[in-house]
């Protein structure tokens, strides 16, 4: 990989996302196919993955106060806006949402789970009269593959590429070590890499949306409680965890706020940015250095989620998303090669086998342990120590602990969603 393909793959990677991602991914797909549809939606069927299932089930929708899949597909089906991508749900009206809710209250949103799907994928079909509209979203949460109108294809992608849908700048990515990596980032200035300060910004206030607002149940409001400040000790720790806590359960209780989001997720993004950003500002960090960090951190996270796969059984935003900040945290750190290598396996052997159990406000806590874990890794790995190579699944290259982390999520857990989504539909 080049630099300039790094930094290709970095402005195609840090991109402003509104709402969660998977509720957010069935509203677009029914957007698209709602600009075909002439009539009055009368039904609306929508068919996805697991993984999309699981993470769209509970996760609030901004401007709504409803969460689950048959509203974001009812919203977006309304909306008709797909150009407007990750950020379709901005500016939600109140006809807009009437609209919506008659259609979901009125019964007329199906939705099934194609357990066969292993990847992204969501098939959204709106009815009106003798009138359907089809279309297919697939391998990534904007990659459309299919779009039709009466049986008439108005758009297809080949089989290929529409099962793959790959990258090839993420492909070389993964051909480099962690430490072929951090050169390529110390090798771009200041001003080349100074966009990812953005998304430091829009994830700060974010972080920051909970202290005039209420929102999801108190987690970031018992952080800010005098007596846990005074417990948390007020400093680097509690600040990383409050910042992070306060930013996943805004989001994911529908604030109307967008996330500069890492890796094709509005979490992960906030889970990568913010522990790196505090620490930079609390260490005295030039601007340069925190760029850098905060790319390092933005290309880990990428490596990692290309070995682990979209909606992982595992919780991708600690077990990739906190790995990656613990490599930039690091980085700011003064670590060498070898140090940031082995914050990664202090990592690989903290976190690794967190299930993801969907998207809610509940993940707040879980990013909060992430950030916790990646400060403390990275601050053991500066000192010199380590976990051996003989504990568990760790190894000796950060690579192989990568590689031995996905594996867990890829393989060794295969059949651990089929018992997640049982526990999350019939037990409630």
């Amino acid at each position: 990989m080049t630099k300039e393909q790094m930094l290709q793959l970095l402005h195609q990677d840090v991109v402003p996302a509104l709402g969660c991602t998977e509720p957010v991914c069935v509203a677009l797909c029914a957007a698209k196919a709602g600009t075909v549809l002439t009539g009055a939606i009368e039904s609306i069927t929508v068919e996805v993955n697991p993984g999309i299932y699981k993470n769209a089930m509970s996760a609030g929708i901004p401007g709504c106060t409803q969460v689950g899949i048959p509203w974001a597909a009812a919203i977006g089906a309304v909306l008709k806006n797909p150009d407007q991508g990750l950020q379709l749900l901005h500016g939600l009206t109140p006809e807009l949402l009437a609209n919506a809710r008659a259609i979901v209250e009125g019964g007329h949103v199906v939705v099934q789970v194609r357990n066969e799907e292993k990847s992204i994928f969501v098939r959204c079909t709106l009815r009106s009269g003798q009138e359907e509209a089809v279309c297919i979203t697939r391998g990534s949460h904007t990659n459309f593959v299919y779009l039709s109108h009466n049986g008439e294809v108005l758009f297809e992608k080949c089989a290929a590429s529409a099962a793959a849908a790959g990258d090839p700048l993420v492909d070389a990515l993964t051909e480099m070590t962690i430490a072929g990596i951090r050169q390529l980032v110390c090798s771009s200035s200041e001003e080349e890499l100074s966009f990812l300060m953005d998304g430091v910004a829009m994830n700060e206030a974010l972080a920051d949306y909970s202290l005039s607002h209420p929102i999801g149940i108190g987690l970031a409001g018992v952080l800010r409680r005098p007596d846990a400040f005074s417990l948390l000790g007020g400093d680097l720790i509690h600040k990383i965890t409050l910042a992070v806590t306060s930013a996943a359960e805004s989001r994911l209780d529908g604030c109307p706020f967008p996330t500069m989001s890492s890796s094709g997720a509005g979490t992960k993004g906030l889970v990568v940015i913010l522990p790196i950003s505090e620490t930079a500002k609390a260490i005295g960090a030039s601007r340069l250095r925190t760029v850098q960090a905060l790319a390092l951190g933005h290309l880990v996270n990428r490596y990692c989620n290309a070995f682990v796969g979209k909606l992982s059984p595992m919780c991708s935003c600690v077990m990739c998303s906190s790995t990656a900040a613990a490599a930039g945290i690091a980085f700011l750190l003064g670590g060498s090669d070898q140090q940031i290598g082995h914050a990664i396996r202090n990592m690989c052997g903290t976190v690794t086998g967190m299930i993801c159990d969907g998207g809610k406000v509940g993940c707040a806590m879980k990013v909060a342990t992430g950030s916790f874990a990646a400060l403390t890794a990275a601050l053991h790995a500066v000192n010199g120590v380590a976990l051996r190579t003989s504990d568990g699944i760790c190894a000796e290259t950060p690579e192989q602990c990568i590689k031995n982390m996905a594996s867990i999520g890829v393989r060794g857990m295969k059949d651990t969603d089929t018992e997640i989504l049982r526990l999350m539909t019939q037990c409630k």
